[in-house]
C-alpha cells in the first residue's frame, strides 16, 4: 500500500512539473514575441519620419509586421492552449492525489487491521506458549514424582531380596528340621501309630458324645426349673415371704398364702400397675410351650384367678398370649413351624392388679449358641 501511495504521489508531481515547464517555455516564447513586435514597431516609426512615403521599400514594413502579429497570435493560442493542457493536467495531479490519498487511507486501515491481527496472533501464541509451558511444568513434575517412586520401588525391591535372602536361609534351616523331623517319624514309627489309634477312638467317642448332646438338645424339657428369677414388688402381708423364686420351685399342688403355713408356694406382688415376673432362663433356648399355674387360695368361687385377666406373657420379646379369662391352668404353645427363641420369660400385668402365680414351667430345647439355631 505504501509503494503504491508513493507512487501515485511521484505520478502527480512529475505531471504538475510537466505541465509548469510547458507554460514557462510558452511565456517566454511569447515575450520574446512581445519584445521583437516592439522594436519592429519602434523602427517602422522611425523609418516613417524619416523617409519619404513615397519610397520603395514602404510595402516591405507591413508584411513584416504581419507576419510577427500572426506568429505572435499562434503563439499566444498555443500559450492558451499549454495553459489548459497544464490545468487539465494539474486536475488529473489532483485526482491521482486524492486516489493515493484514498489508498493511502485504505492502506492505513489495513495495515491498523494486520496490525490488530498481528497482535491477537501474538496474544495467542503467548497464551499457548504459557499453556504448553505449565504443561511442561506439570510432566516435569510428574517425571520427578515417578522418579521419586522408582527409587522407592527399587528400594523396596532390595529390601526384598534381602527378605528372599532371608527366607531362603529360614528355609533351609525348615528342611534341615523337617529331614530331623522325618527321621523322628521313621524311628517313632510304632508310637505314632498308636497315637493314631487313640485318636480314632477320641473320634469314634467324640461322634457318640455329639450325638448324644445333640438328642439331649433336641429333647423338649423342663428349662425353667430353679432358674433366677425376679419381680417388680412383693406383697408384704401375712408375713411376707412371696418372693419370685415360688414360680420356678416345682411346688405348684397347693397354693396356700399363709405365711405360717408350710405348703405356701405362691408370688404375690403388689396391688400397682404394670407388676412383673421375670424369668432368666441361663442360656438361648428355643422355646416350645410356657405353662402356669394360677393361684388358689383365696375367694369363693375363686376370684383370685380372676387377678390374672390382662396379664402379657412374653419370650423374649415375642408375645406368646394374653390372659382374657380367670382359668387354674394356662397353657401358651407354640407352633412347630413357628421356632420361637429366647433367653427369658416374662409375665407383665398391665392393669392395676396383683400378679401372683403358683408355678411357671417353661418346656422347650436347647442352649444354642447365636450362630447354631436351628428349627
Amino acid at each position: 500500500s505504501s509503494g503504491i501511495n508513493a507512487e501515485y504521489g511521484d505520478s502527480s508531481v512529475q505531471l504538475i512539473s510537466i505541465g509548469v515547464s510547458r507554460y514557462q517555455q510558452t511565456m517566454l516564447r511569447l515575450v520574446v514575441v512581445v519584445v521583437v513586435f516592439e522594436c519592429l514597431a519602434a523602427q517602422d516609426t522611425s523609418v516613417s519620419l524619416s523617409k519619404d512615403p513615397a519610397s520603395s521599400d514602404k510595402d516591405a514594413v507591413p508584411d513584416t509586421l504581419y507576419d510577427v502579429r500572426e506568429e505572435a497570435r499562434l503563439i499566444r493560442e498555443e500559450a492558451q492552449q499549454m495553459r489548459s493542457d497544464a490545468y487539465d493536467t494539474m486536475s488529473k495531479a489532483f485526482e491521482i492525489k486524492e486516489e493515493a490519498l484514498e489508498s493511502r487511507e485504505e492502506a492505513m486501515k489495513e495495515r491498523a487491521e494486520l496490525q490488530s491481527s498481528i497482535v491477537e496472533t501474538l496474544s495467542l501464541l503467548r497464551g499457548q506458549a504459557t499453556a504448553t509451558s505449565l504443561y511442561l511444568q506439570e510432566i516435569r513434575n510428574t517425571l520427578n514424582s515417578v522418579t521419586g517412586r522408582i527409587g522407592e520401588v527399587e528400594g523396596k525391591v532390595d529390601s526384598l531380596g534381602e527378605r528372599l535372602a532371608a527366607l531362603e536361609g529360614a528355609m533351609e534351616v525348615s528342611v534341615e528340621k523337617s529331614n530331623t523331623v522325618q527321621e523322628m517319624v521313621e524311628s517313632n514309627g510304632d508310637l505314632i501309630t498308636g497315637v493314631r489309634s487313640e485318636v480314632q477312638a477320641n473320634r469314634l467317642m467324640t461322634a457318640s458324645i455329639k450325638s448324644r448332646q445333640e438328642v439331649l438338645m433336641s429333647e423338649v424339657r423342663l428349662i425353667s426349673l430353679y432358674k433366677m428369677t425376679d419381680q417388680s414388688t412383693m406383697n408384704l402381708g401375712g408375713g411376707g415371704g412371696h418372693g419370685s423364686d415360688l414360680a420356678v420351685d416345682g411346688q405348684f399342688v397347693y397354693s396356700h398364702w399363709a405365711p405360717d403355713t408350710p405348703v405356701r408356694t405362691i408370688t404375690h406382688t403388689l396391688n400397682t400397675a404394670d407388676q412383673k415376673l421375670w424369668i432368666d432362663l441361663g442360656g438361648l433356648f428355643r422355646i416350645h410351650r410356657v405353662k402356669i399355674w394360677n393361684a388358689r387360695h383365696c375367694g369363693t368361687p375363686w376370684p383370685c384367678r380372676d387377678r390374672f385377666v390382662g396379664t402379657h406373657v412374653y419370650a423374649g420379646e415375642r408375645l406368646l398370649g394374653v390372659a382374657t379369662s380367670g382359668e387354674f391352668i394356662y397353657d401358651y404353645k407354640v407352633a412347630e413351624d413357628d421356632a420361637t427363641y429366647a433367653r427369658s420369660v416374662t409375665l407383665h400385668q398391665v392393669r392395676a392388679m396383683y400378679l401372683h402365680v403358683s408355678e411357671v414351667q417353661v418346656w422347650g430345647t436347647g442352649p444354642f449358641s447365636e450362630d447354631d439355631k436351628f428349627a
